[in-house]
């Protein structure tokens, strides 16, 4: 399988169990791995058909500044589903996850890493009024899901939770992910063509940890 490679991306966001961790960011470093098939953009030259590493880059930090996580593993397990949601090119995400600070004085860093393929994550869509929604990840602290809008069609959205919402269309180079508050609306338009509304909605805030 081809793939594309992200190494050493860097980042600071709230992770830990520990009651300074909860207030404090902290920096992680990660190395993704996104397997493909890139003969596609090998032959045509079209960024459209493969996969903008800058993109990629963009949401990743996007969604783990907007989380505060308990643990590296459901950092790796939402990021992998937000990637999945996000991409339809994509077949099989690696992601190792570094905390430089984790054990300071005693080693360079902890590190998660996780391998997942497509059929990991949901993949049945649900039928709505405006076209449908495919729940790709449903854990403790939050869902992952994405949302289709049929050219024409409308939405307005207030959920009860805080939740990350990031409208593309296919073949985009440029997504802009938005923070909504608890019951803030947001509102989606397809026009002409589908539209897509990859989302994380925070079920729980999480608390700390005595460990």
């Amino acid at each position: 399988m081809d793939s594309i490679r992200i190494d050493g991306l860097e980042l600071r966001c709230i992770v830990g169990l520990r009651s300074y961790e909860r207030r404090h960011e902290q920096p992680l470093r990660l190395d993704l791995r996104l397997g493909l098939d890139a003969s596609s953009a090998g032959r045509s030259g079209r960024i459209a058909d493969t996969i903008d590493y800058s993109r990629v880059a963009d949401e990743v930090t996007a969604l783990l500044q907007f989380r505060e996580y308990r643990l590296l593993e459901a950092l790796c397990e939402e990021a992998a589903a937000f990637l999945f949601a996000s991409h339809p090119r994509v077949q099989q995400v690696t992601l190792r996850v570094d905390k430089p600070e984790a054990l300071r004085g005693r080693a360079r860093a902890a590190a998660v890493q996780i391998t997942r393929s497509r059929g990991a994550f949901g993949a049945t869509e649900e039928a709505t009024p405006y076209g449908g929604k495919i729940v790709l990840l449903r854990e403790a602290e939050a869902i992952v899901e994405l949302l289709r809008l049929e050219p024409g069609q409308e939405v307005r959205l207030a959920d009860p939770q805080r939740r990350l919402e990031m409208p593309y269309r296919a073949g985009e180079a440029k997504v802009v992910p938005a923070v909504f508050g608890v019951a803030q609306e947001s509102a989606y338009a397809a026009l002409d063509s589908t539209l897509w509304v990859t989302r994380c909605l925070v079920l729980v805030a999480p608390g700390a940890d005595d460990r």
